[in-house]
């Protein structure tokens, strides 16, 4: 029996092991390239091996790493799921995707705590 689907969906593959469709899940790592860093996302098995790669390439160059921050990621994110939704404005997993991400910006960041005078 041959399956039949309603729509065509656009497929993001992991650029790392191009295995894993990260279309509705990306993880935001970074690549060096011409001593430039440039934001790239990853599946979940390559994402900290891709890190890896980053921090060790920035060593080798010596360029000081530097962790991503989190609300840098969910910016990245945010754009990554907005290009994904814009083409294919019908998965429902994108969309859930990118209100999780808003959501998650939305929340303000903890502020440090004053001192406790002694």
């Amino acid at each position: 029996m041959a399956a039949t689907y309603d729509r065509a969906v656009p497929i993001a593959r992991c650029p790392r092991c191009r295995a894993e469709d990260i279309s509705a899940d990306a993880h935001p790592t970074r690549l060096l390239q011409n001593g430039q860093t440039m934001p790239v996302f990853v599946c979940r098995n390559c994402f900290r091996p891709a890190e890896l790669e980053f921090q060790i390439a920035c060593e080798a160059n010596q360029i000081p790493y530097r962790p991503l921050a989190i609300r840098e990621s969910l910016r990245l994110l945010r754009d990554f799921y907005r290009d994904r939704g814009a083409a294919s404005p019908n998965d429902p997993q994108i969309a859930d995707a990118l209100a999780d991400i808003e959501r998650r910006l939305s929340i303000e960041p903890v502020k440090r705590a004053p001192k406790l005078d002694g």
